[in-house]
């Protein structure tokens, strides 16, 4: 009988012990992924791992963790509002390790110099800050000298030199031949509702679906264009009722329940600035998606400082 009560408070004890386990490297690392695709599938190809291995290692992380990380929909997954703090806080722990393993790279530190880069607006605002981050942590030395201007303009001013570098919606690019491109981020496009939204329910939505929804266009960074082909395409004819440059004023309008707006994953926030909840939806018909990338002229070779830094932004190690 003791030793029956030893064996039972030894399990009772590996099971406490295993519930708060820290989580590993890669269960955060497929977590991150997975939140960011949208899609388990996607992070796999992403991470060239299998979609077992992703959904394995989140499956045990929402078992430790004993709350729900995502929803999951049938063509995807979608952050719960647990799962949007924790990825927060997953980020920042990554961002520490990649700390740790670069306290050691001298040479790269050492390198200084100007580097001029021309960035569009959805680009500053939801891109740029972790790229200063970054640039800030793995390469003192170097000296932004950033300019915010629309899509053509920064082509522009690569080509006639005043820039060195640009980073914009390379999905958007005017001139794919004047330029070497690396893409940073792939960003899914989906259905913007507020939770009150009669489409709340559904797991995913098809355009025929909005044709009556009062509908909030942005205006940035080409995407009234970009949107015009994908609903062409698809013989779909929005109602438009407000036009916007800000992100902000849609997303507080859908949250509120005034209407709908399809936008890209990448500025998507699950709160308003009014503290009102919106959500995702995947749609059914094939939107294009909304890629962020580098892009340099193929006419005239990078500095040593442009080098670094797009090394920083692909996250490459060697020149």
């Amino acid at each position: 009988m003791h030793r029956f009560a030893e064996i039972t408070s030894l399990n009772t004890s590996n099971q406490i012990f295993t519930k708060f386990m820290l989580p590993t490297v890669r269960q955060l690392q497929y977590f991150v992924a997975a939140a960011r695709s949208g899609q388990i599938s996607r992070a796999a190809n992403d991470l060239n791992v299998t979609q077992s291995s992703i959904t394995i290692a989140i499956r045990d992380l929402e078992d430790r963790l004993g709350y729900r990380l995502f929803h999951r929909k049938s063509k995807g997954v979608e952050l719960t509002a647990a799962g949007q703090l924790f990825l927060q806080n997953a980020v920042r722990v990554l961002a520490g390790l990649e700390d740790l393993m670069t306290l050691s790279v001298e040479d790269e530190q050492r390198i200084g110099g100007d580097v001029q880069l021309g960035v569009t607006d959805t680009v500053s605002g939801y891109y740029l800050p972790r790229v200063w981050r970054e640039v800030r942590r793995k390469a003192p030395g170097l000296r932004l000298h950033v300019t915010e201007l629309p899509r053509p303009q920064v082509e522009t001013g690569l080509i006639e030199g005043r820039f060195d570098l640009g980073i914009i919606l390379i999905s958007n690019i005017g001139n794919p031949g004047d330029f070497e491109r690396e893409t940073l981020l792939v960003s899914q496009r989906q259905l913007w509702i507020g939770t009150g939204h009669p489409l709340a329910e559904r797991e995913e939505v098809a355009l025929a679906d909005l044709t009556d929804e009062p509908y909030f266009l942005l205006q940035t960074d080409d995407h009234e264009r970009t949107m015009s082909a994908n609903w062409a395409r698809h013989g779909f004819v929005p109602n438009v009722v407000f036009r916007s440059y800000s992100i902000e004023a849609l997303r507080s309008l859908v949250a509120a329940g005034h209407g709908i707006t399809i936008l890209s994953d990448m500025i998507y926030r699950a709160w308003s600035l009014e503290g009102q909840r919106l959500l995702r939806k995947p749609l059914t018909d094939r939107i294009e998606t909304m890629d962020t990338g580098v892009i340099w002229p193929r006419s005239r070779p990078l500095s040593e400082a442009s080098r670094l830094f797009l090394r920083i932004l692909t996250g490459e190690s060697e020149p």
